[in-house]
């Protein structure tokens, strides 16, 4: 090299020596002193360069003793490499910092020179400090909550669950994979298409959280009701890498808010009780009527069929106010389904016009293709209801009842109409109507518990409150506009999916009763009147019929004829052997036979019972010819012992 080459070669040594952002310290190996260092490491150290150079490494604040000190030098001089990960140096004004040192020897003409690079790690150490710490802060909170704390990383798919999830599903450690597949393998499989849709939707959208409500199951078989809520963290270009959430059992819960709202669905009938009674002497007045007349020898037959159409009509006017009764009396919310509110709105305008004073004018609308809902029918009909009669309790002069249901849009534009409201779509119910009104003060305290403007006996303070619960729970919003002697407005807004990302079923479909091609049909009821009907009427539509009055005859005649019976429809109430034990009975004769369940009362108990050994066919009493048929031959469709999901049908 020549001599302009070398001074070049040295000076940009000098420079990047000088400005380099790491401490260097330049030691002769023979005598071990220090022959230069930059002057990032002498700011580091807080010393003058003439301080440092001329003594040895650790003379200078860095922390290592005599024999430390002659082993490093001896590894130098053998490998030629010295590394510390974690070294203490102590300034001048005493702070000590935290360094990395790494330590190597160089051949520089005809002797060696060890260089060692330093770096400050103190802001590195506090960062990993502070870490641990947050973690072992998060470990400990997830232990001492009671609810499953859970982490999902959703780069890798790799889900941790805290030890709540064990003690609150019954497994052990271990075995439950860290996958998101081990949670949707448990995910009920009614809920399971709804619950990754919502999942995928919040993580490809550009939601902070996604929540939801589904059952869960537990190592025993059986089912939890859970409330499960999750945190989305996105990177700076908004793709979701992680999500931090914490899951609820609401079983207990939910066992105790449906006996609540049942009890407040009961008590709001009872205020109706008077209406009810009314619409029933109506409906039972021609029928016994009719009935003398039948008796009365000198009817026409064309006198007679006019006759018989009166009692067909009140009979179908009854079984409609009954039912309809039933629907807001039973208390069971079943599984978070897609709801649509227009039928809804007609069954609550149903009873509604058969129990409210004639002079309250009643005004229902629903909007053509109205969205769809994520949530329990049930508690949207209580809240229907209790707007509804509320309203009513609001007029006891008579006035108008006017409920809308819409569509309605909250976007980006404008001001939401609520704060905690995020945009997108919300199906909007409005009930308002031309009463007494309200003051300021009471609009800000009509949804709490207990609180009513009504005397003693008319009112529970309940009714407002359950509808303010409902609401929140399933994620949406409410307001209220009141003026007092004019009336008020009450709009609930729920969150709405378009039709387009779900399926929901709405009723019959069947114009033209499905006729049988001679199948044989056993059918189990202990009162004779509806035996003999359903045999007519299957007989007149092409199947073969046998009947029993009791469970212990129908597993008589099932077993004289095993090889034949291709359907049992069994009532589920019977005295001495109910219909789910001989439903019991008759499968260890045929354990593939198809069986419809019947009962004239929706009880959570019988059906869980049939439920329970697989029955998923239920018909409700009072149903019409046409919705027997349709079940039959739904139920003859499908291959012998399937496990499709459950079904009821009613009429």
């Amino acid at each position: 090299m020549s001599s302009a080459a070398f001074i070049l070669s040295e000076l940009r040594y000098r420079r990047l020596f000088e400005a380099a952002r790491d401490g260097i310290l330049l030691i002769d190996p023979d005598t071990r002193k220090i022959v230069d260092v930059n002057p990032y490491l002498a700011d580091l150290m807080d010393r003058p360069r003439d301080y440092i150079i001329g003594k040895e490494m650790f003379e200078i604040g860095l922390h290592k003793d005599e024999a430390e000190s002659q082993a490093m030098f001896e590894v130098l001089r053998t490998s030629g490499y010295v590394r510390y990960d974690d070294l203490p140096l102590r300034r001048c004004d005493g702070q000590q910092i935290d360094v990395e040192c790494v330590c190597n020897l160089y051949p520089e003409g005809d002797r060696h020179i060890i260089q060692c690079n330093i770096r400050d790690i103190s802001l590195r150490k506090k960062c990993e400090m502070e870490l641990r710490e947050s973690e072992e802060r998060f470990r400990l909170i997830s232990r001492a909550v009671s609810d499953v704390v859970w982490d999902l990383n959703l780069r890798t798919d790799v889900l941790w669950w805290s030890d709540g999830f064990y003690s609150t599903f019954g497994y052990s450690a271990g075995e439950v994979s860290n996958s998101i597949d081990s949670w949707i393998e448990r995910l009920h499989p009614e809920d399971a298409l709804r619950v990754t849709t919502s999942f995928r939707l919040a993580i490809d959208s550009k939601a902070e959280t996604w929540r939801d409500d589904y059952r869960f199951e537990r190592k025993n078989g059986t089912y939890a009701s859970v409330h499960d809520c999750g945190y989305i963290v996105r990177d700076e270009f908004g793709k979701a890498v992680r999500m931090v959430g914490g899951m609820q059992d609401l079983t207990t819960q939910k066992s105790i808010e449906a006996e609540y709202l049942r009890a407040q669905r009961m008590a709001s009938i009872g205020t109706m009780a008077g209406g009810i009674a009314h619409d029933l002497n109506n409906v039972l007045a021609p029928i016994m009527l009719s009935i003398d007349l039948l008796k009365h020898k000198t009817s026409t037959d064309q006198h007679k069929g006019r006759i018989l159409d009166v009692i067909n009509n009140s009979a179908k006017r009854g079984a409609d106010l009954v039912r309809q009764v039933l629907e807001f009396t039973r208390g069971m919310d079943g599984e978070r389904i897609y709801v649509n509110l227009g039928p809804m709105l007609d069954e609550l305008g149903g009873i509604i016009r058969h129990t409210f004073p004639r002079n309250i004018l009643i005004d229902l609308n629903a909007s053509d293709a109205l969205w769809l809902v994520v949530g329990y029918p049930t508690q949207i009909h209580q809240v229907l209801l209790n707007l509804a009669v509320n309203a009513r309790d609001a007029m006891p002069n008579g006035g108008k009842l006017t409920i809308q249901i819409s569509n309605q849009l909250i976007g980006d534009q404008g001001v939401p109409l609520n704060e905690k409201a995020p945009p997108g779509p919300y199906v909007l119910i409005k009930v308002s109507d031309t009463g007494q009104g309200m003051s300021a003060d009471v609009v800000a305290r009509i949804f709490e518990m207990f609180f009513t403007t009504k005397k003693e006996g008319k009112g529970t303070g309940i009714g407002l409150a359950s509808v303010d619960a409902i609401v929140k729970r399933h994620g949406g919003f409410k307001t209220v506009e009141s003026i007092v002697d004019q009336g008020s407005i009450f709009s609930i807004y729920l969150p709405a999916i378009n039709r387009a990302n779900a399926t929901a079923v709405f009723g019959s479909g069947f114009h033209q009763p499905p006729t049988g091609h001679k199948e044989l049909v056993l059918i189990v009821d202990d009162e004779s009147s509806i035996r003999d009907i359903t045999r007519q009427v299957l007989e007149v539509y092409g199947y073969r019929v046998l009947t029993a009055g009791s469970g212990s005859k129908a597993i008589e005649l099932f077993a004289a004829n095993v090889s034949e019976v291709a359907l049992m429809i069994t009532d589920l109430m019977m005295p001495v052997l109910d219909g789910v034990d001989t439903i019991e009975a008759v499968r260890k004769l045929n354990p593939k036979i198809r069986i419809i369940a019947s009962s004239g009362m929706d009880s959570g108990e019988i059906y869980g019972r049939a439920k329970a050994i697989g029955v998923k066919n239920f018909l409700l009493k009072p149903y019409t010819a046409e919705t027997l048929l349709e079940m039959i031959q739904e139920v003859l469709a499908e291959p012998a012992g399937t496990t499709s999901p459950p079904r009821q049908l009613m009429n």
